[in-house]
């Protein structure tokens, strides 16, 4: 991938994240994270949003519109946030203003107790993190 691929575009070029691009399409992040950025993604694939956890992706993709962009807003941070290169915990804040835990465990790097499955994919305007699941609001049942 050229350094100059926005991560919209990187989006585009992988079949894993065909839900994901929808999502954001929908609620026009897609076209934020095609500006300069940085920014950081933590990208569920196409799997996360079918679990039961996240909820049938009917309901998703075409429920309220405003519910969907904080669901995505809490998978969007500013700035490019590394995995991996720094011991220990340490928190980040997305766009939905919340706090995100990223903590070393066993299996590699989780996010809110989320592993993190690929991680620092570099894109020119940002990184990629391939996560396993959909990161819902604290407390939250339904996305």
């Amino acid at each position: 991938m050229a350094d100059s691929t926005t991560i919209p575009r990187m989006l585009t070029t992988d079949d894993r994240f065909s839900t994901l691009r929808a999502a954001l399409d929908s609620t026009g992040l897609d076209s934020l994270l095609a500006t300069g950025g940085p920014f950081t993604l933590f990208a569920p694939p196409n799997g996360a949003f079918a679990s039961a956890s996240a909820g049938p992706v009917e309901d998703v993709l075409t429920g309220d519109r405003d519910r969907l962009r904080a669901l995505l807003a809490r998978h969007v941070v500013g700035g490019r946030v590394a995995v991996g290169g720094r011991p220990g915990p340490r928190s980040v804040v997305p766009m939905s203003g919340d706090t995100l835990s990223l903590r070393p465990a066993p299996d590699g790097v989780r996010i809110d107790g989320i592993p993190i499955l690929d991680a620092n994919i570099q894109a020119g305007n940002g990184r990629i993190h391939v996560v396993d699941a959909v990161l819902r609001a604290p407390g939250s049942d339904a996305p």
